[in-house]
């Protein structure tokens, strides 16, 4: 019974990571990124996409499911650290912070809206301004 239960809960905490996607602005020409790129640009220390463009990290709150299954699948860490890396980096004055959207839909509505920009979203629910990121591990 204790093994059930304990399989159960691990179903549980997998469900939400595989219902995530990464996606940017239909202009932005990279949508291969591996585990060190995508980390590179959710930690704010690459700027710019390959062809010289800007990029605008987009993101939902720590505590919102969806952010946290980002960053456990694609990021492989918890989201106390990103933020830790954001404050460090904000604090110090050496980075910036993403710009945090209240809503799933906001989100999807800026990251259509924001050339450059990446974020993510519920599986299946982008727009046609949207690509979809291929992620692959390094």
């Amino acid at each position: 019974m204790r093994l059930w239960f304990v399989l159960c809960c691990c179903l549980l905490l997998t469900l939400p990571c595989r219902a995530v996607e990464v996606v940017v602005h239909a202009a932005v020409t990279d949508t291969q990124l591996s585990t060190a790129q995508l980390r590179a640009i959710f930690t704010m220390r690459q700027t710019r996409w390959s062809d010289g463009q800007s990029i605008q990290v987009l993101v939902l709150a720590s505590d919102h499911e969806l952010h946290q299954a980002f960053t456990r699948k694609f990021l492989k860490m918890f989201p106390y650290q990103l933020d830790a890396i954001w404050h460090r980096q904000r604090y110090s004055g050496i980075g910036g912070s993403p710009l945090l959207l209240a809503s799933v839909d906001e989100l999807r509505t800026a990251l259509s809206q924001t050339p450059g920009a990446i974020g993510y979203l519920p599986a299946g629910t982008g727009t046609a301004e949207l690509k979809v990121v291929t992620p692959y591990e390094n």
